[in-house]
């Protein structure tokens, strides 16, 4: 069971905390980024698309090892650029339903790949 810890004020788009009890299998998915190859990312310049498609990313692998989105618990984005940061913000919430993950959020000067403005780790509990 993953139950929210109630803290802070309401409406963000995470939660500052979370309780888990009874889970068995922790599932680590590594930093997602959308991108053609690996010199080329997808959606140069849109950080919304971007996550979208990341969180597409993190959610087959997520089915792949048996879970879902629904049993991440934490997920850590890192960011370029702070423009966009509150259409990523509302994807989230689209994402991801009650109990929200704890969020952390981390600006960056670059990543890996030219053009990719946004990087999501997440970690999930079966």
């Amino acid at each position: 069971m993953i139950a929210k810890i109630p803290l802070g004020p309401a409406g963000r788009p995470y939660s500052q905390g979370l309780r888990v009890e009874g889970g068995s299998h922790l599932i680590f998915i590594s930093g997602q980024l959308a991108r053609a190859d690996p010199e080329r990312a997808h959606h140069p310049g849109d950080l919304g698309r971007q996550a979208r498609e990341i969180f597409g990313n993190i959610d087959t692998l997520l089915r792949e090892s048996g879970a879902s989105l629904s049993d991440v618990v934490k997920i850590t984005a890192f960011v370029t650029t702070l423009d966009g940061y509150a259409e990523y913000s509302d994807i989230r919430r689209e994402v991801f339903s009650d109990p929200l993950p704890a969020s952390s959020t981390v600006q960056v000067s670059s990543l890996v790949t030219p053009g990719c403005l946004i990087e999501i780790e997440a970690i999930a509990i079966i």
